[in-house]
This record gives C-alpha cells, sequence and structure tokens, in this order.
C-alpha cells in the first residue's frame, strides 16, 4: 500500500463543517449580505450543497435570509457566542480575586460556579491550605439540585426557567442525602429564596457540606454563585454564620465591581 493509499478518505461531516466555517468568515469579513450564487461563487461550493447548509444556518439562526433581496448575513446566534464569550471573561475577571480572598478569609476552598445548560459548573477555584479538604477543579460540572451553588443558581432563575427545569428534570441520587423528589427540592428552593443562603449537606459529596450564594451574573437568565466547602468535620454553627457574612460580603463585592447596567 503506498502513502496515498495509507490516507484516510475525508469525512463529508467534517468537510460540511469547513463549508460552514468558510460561509460564516466570508460573511464576516465582507461586512454584509450575500446572495446564494455570490457564497457559492466565493467559495465554489456546489449550489445542492450550499443550499443545505444555508438552510440549516438560517434555522439555527447563524445566518439571516432577506427575502426581499435573496441575500445571507451573520444572524443572532453568532453574535449571542460573541456576547457569551465576553461576558464569560468579564465574570472571570471581577470573580477570581474574590474567590481568592473567601478562600484566604474562610480559611477553606472556595468557588465561583456558573450555569451552563441544565448542570453547573466551576468556573475559578480556590484550594484551603488545610490538610484534609475537598478538592475542587475547574470545568467539572454537576447537577443543580445536589450541589450548594447549583440550588442558589436555581433558586435565583427566572420563574419559568426554573419551572422548565424542575418540569423536565431527573432526580438521581448522587448520595444517600440527595433530594429525590421534587416536593423536598421545591421545599429546599423555597428555604433559599427567603434566606439568599443555599445549601449542600453532604448531597453530592459524602461528609461534605457546601454553602453558596448567587450573584446577578449580567444575564438574568443564567445567575451565577459563590460558594465555600468544607468538611463536614471543621462544620459548625459559628462557622456557618461566619461563611454567610463573608458570602454576602463577597456578594457585594462583586456587584460593587460589575459595570453598570
Amino acid at each position: 500500500m503506498d502513502a496515498a493509499d495509507s490516507k484516510p478518505p475525508e469525512s463529508a461531516a467534517v468537510k460540511s463543517a469547513d463549508r460552514v466555517l468558510d460561509i460564516l468568515q466570508l460573511l464576516a469579513r465582507q461586512g454584509g449580505a450575500l446572495t446564494h450564487h455570490e457564497i457559492g461563487i466565493a467559495l465554489g461550493i456546489p449550489k445542492s450543497s450550499l443550499t443545505h447548509l444555508l438552510r440549516n444556518l438560517v434555522a439555527r439562526q447563524f445566518l439571516g435570509f432577506d427575502g426581499a433581496q435573496s441575500t445571507y448575513a451573520l444572524g443572532p446566534a453568532v453574535f449571542e457566542l460573541v456576547r457569551g464569550s465576553g461576558l464569560r471573561e468579564r465574570l472571570m475577571a471581577q470573580a477570581r480575586p474574590i474567590v481568592d480572598w473567601l478562600a484566604r478569609t474562610a480559611g477553606e476552598a472556595t468557588s465561583f460556579s456558573v450555569l451552563r445548560g441544565d448542570e453547573v459548573e466551576r468556573a475559578c477555584v480556590a484550594e484551603s491550605r488545610a490538610p484534609l479538604s475537598y478538592r475542587m477543579a475547574v470545568g467539572d460540572s454537576f447537577p443543580l439540585y445536589s450541589t450548594s451553588a447549583g440550588k442558589a443558581i436555581l433558586a435565583a432563575m427566572p420563574a419559568a426557567r426554573r419551572q422548565a427545569y424542575l418540569k423536565n428534570v431527573r432526580l438521581q441520587a448522587q448520595t444517600p442525602a440527595t433530594a429525590t423528589t421534587l416536593a423536598v427540592l421545591k421545599r429546599q428552593l423555597e428555604e433559599v429564596g427567603e434566606s439568599g443562603i443555599a445549601y449542600s449537606r453532604g448531597e453530592h459529596t459524602p461528609g461534605v457540606v457546601g454553602i453558596a450564594i448567587a450573584i446577578d451574573s449580567g444575564d438574568p437568565a443564567a445567575p451565577a454563585a459563590f460558594n465555600i466547602v468544607v468538611p463536614d468535620v471543621r462544620y459548625t454553627p459559628e462557622f456557618d454564620a461566619r461563611c454567610v457574612e463573608l458570602l454576602g460580603q463577597a456578594r457585594e463585592r462583586f456587584h460593587a465591581a460589575s459595570p453598570a447596567r
């Protein structure tokens, strides 16, 4: 077998992905709208293939179609991606120093978490220096219903978004303490709504207590949260009161640093 024969055949799916990116880049460079014919000529894509790609991109709102002019331009989904990336960068810049301050002041592991689909994702963390501590990693994601940050975010969601989540969620026991009925979870969320503080007492990881507070991320549909995590052997009523105070200060610091909205 010669070298040419040893190469894998080009994947049609990969070719289509390349063409989608080529279309988006072309329209971004153009800075305006183009017709089906103009896009096909510029990129050398067969008419039938281009028709399917454009139809899908319009359906997903990555392109907009002007029926009067028969032209295509970048759609709202593209700008939403850009906006979301900028929002995340701003959130991280604001949250990192506060997470570090929380960890130093509380003496325990802390994190800043964001909503990612129907899960909570750790966006930045600071570890505890104690020999016995809960280790956290950036990028880890967990169910909203079993973690303190997740429940804080869930309670702070717009009511319609929260109701849609509760209607579709399948509660699965992460530990024996996890809420596995909607009645229990709703009661927990009511308590979060009243106090502003969410707890996970061994509900995601045995022997670990999480305490969290939601913050306004700048996107009403996607609140975020700070949390402090402590092994339950060091968890006391005095420590709980201290954490509630510190989390309130963390939220004030975050909102004070937020651009005017």
